[in-house]
């Protein structure tokens, strides 16, 4: 029931105005084909080549993000989230006191990574947040070759292009350009080591694997999330290549340099707090948060102790010992609970994917006002909320779409090795989220693969037939000929 009435509430009852969009997009679509207007028109989209496409998809996502940053009037910090924590943690560094609580004692409450890149930005040019805002808006520039990339590696370069363009114009990702968010250096980070995988896959070469664990152990110090992309590529290996052998020396040798360059900021922990944390301490809080007998998908909460709360973690006063107690009491939990936890877990998944976005990326935006400032009318706000709400549902209905197209037995042709990527790091991202926390701002990292899976699924309709082997194989040309 938990499960069932988590699909039922964010998929069923909401959505309706992007479920007929996305399903005319695709009828739309249909009918193009089915009466050759694709086919006549596609040779006007081929007289651009690839490139000169690209450069003006690249061009778009770098102005639009730059408009957004100087007509916002927001002014971080934003509401409730955690740039406030990143922020504090970055003057602290600077100034040479460490990183550290409010109070002054040894922290490793978020990972390292992305208060240490803000104080090297305060060190040098003051505390100045409309330079990390610019900042964000250059990093979409290898975001969108990424996901150009691994379009044209894993499909075709309309597939590429198209991902591209629709991550250019996605407006979370625009609106976040003004947010203090550790994704917009971790997305390009991930993006560019799956990318290595990927070509790692269609041609074995170790020092592709060797750099996609370093980006992946980096990555791991802004967003914890890529911690055991190890793990993806031992299934890809294992199951599709089946090559067992070449399956667990991956895995071996991508969560061993995940894991020694985690080593420095573990040492570090262990001197100043008296433990080896990898990443966060945060994580065992986390976990708790979400998996304990009062907690339902949307709303994680920790029980009192009527409610059936765990001493040890109500009693805990280091945020050390915090983390500890909270792992533990959530694992007594799920080995009590088992069915109960798969439908929270899978509740959680659904929440995360559900039709409305709730605001918060908007929220974040109009947050705090810029002095000089005025905030923007509530219906204007309330436009821009409903604008980024019903892109994302009509990407993730598309992307559902490319999904089942991935396993059309006669799609071959649409695709190349290492497509399963896309979908295995999907599942092993949201299997992150179902055991931890489902706010729907996590699905930030995952919706360039969003965007990628949707352009796989239309391409479906702009690829000749497999039984038309001679304009199969002129169209692979021209899309390849750069």
């Amino acid at each position: 029931m938990i499960l069932w009435n988590a699909f039922y509430e964010y998929f069923l009852t909401k959505g309706e105005t992007v479920r007929t969009i996305a399903v005319g997009i695709l009828l739309g679509f249909f009918f193009f084909r089915r009466f050759g207007i694709i086919e006549k028109y596609k040779k006007y989209f081929l007289k651009i080549s690839p490139r000169k496409w690209l450069i003006l998809i690249l061009f778009l996502g770098f102005v639009l993000r730059l408009a957004w940053v100087i007509w916002s009037p927001y002014s971080p910090p934003a509401a409730g989230t955690e740039d406030t924590f990143m922020i504090d943690h970055a003057r602290d560094l600077a100034s040479g006191k460490g990183y550290i609580t409010a109070e002054g004692v040894p922290s490793a409450n978020r990972p390292i990574g992305y208060a240490l890149l803000l104080a090297g930005i305060f060190k040098l040019f003051g505390e100045n947040l409309d330079l990390v805002a610019i900042m964000n808006v250059f990093l979409i520039l290898p975001t969108l070759w990424l996901v150009y990339k691994i379009g044209t590696l894993v499909a075709n370069q309309f597939v590429g292009l198209l991902a591209s363009f629709l991550v250019s114009i996605y407006p979370t990702s625009i609106f976040a350009s003004r947010v203090v968010l550790e994704e917009h250096v971790f997305i390009p980070m991930w993006l560019a080591g799956i990318l290595l995988l990927i070509l790692d896959y269609q041609k074995p070469n170790w020092s592709k694997v060797l750099w996609a664990a370093v980006l992946f152990a980096v990555g791991a110090h802004f967003r914890t999330y890529s911690f055991a992309m190890g793990l993806v590529a031992f299934f890809i290996w294992f199951v599709f290549k089946k090559n067992y052998g070449q399956a667990f020396l991956r895995l071996f040798v991508i969560q061993t340099i995940i894991l020694l360059v985690a080593l420095p900021w573990a040492i570090r922990n262990y001197y100043k707090m008296g433990e080896p944390i990898l990443y966060s301490t945060y994580i065992g809080g986390a976990f708790y948060y979400s998996n304990n007998p009062i907690s339902d998908v949307r709303y994680p909460v920790y029980p009192t102790l009527e409610q059936g709360g765990d001493i040890a973690f109500l009693q805990a006063k280091t945020e050390v010992e915090v983390n500890r107690a909270g792992k533990a009491a959530a694992w007594r939990w799920i080995k009590k609970n088992p069915s109960i936890f798969i439908q929270k877990a899978l509740g959680r998944g659904v929440y995360l994917l559900g039709l409305s976005r709730e605001g918060w990326i908007v929220k974040d935006n109009f947050n705090t006002i810029h002095a000089g400032r005025t905030r923007p009318p509530e219906k204007l706000i309330s436009r821009i909320d409903r604008l980024d709400n019903d892109f994302y549902g009509v990407i993730l209905l598309l992307s559902l779409f490319g999904i089942i197209v991935f396993f059309f037995p006669k799609a071959e042709i649409l695709r190349k090795p290492g497509m399963a990527y896309l979908l295995v790091t999907l599942i092993y991202y949201l299997g992150i989220i179902c055991l931890t926390l489902g706010h729907r701002k996590y699905r930030f990292p995952i919706e360039p693969i969003f965007c990628l899976l949707a352009a796989y699924g239309i391409s479906l309709f702009t690829t000749p037939k497999p039984s038309d082997k001679k304009n199969a194989h002129a169209a692979t040309l021209a899309l390849n000929k750069s």
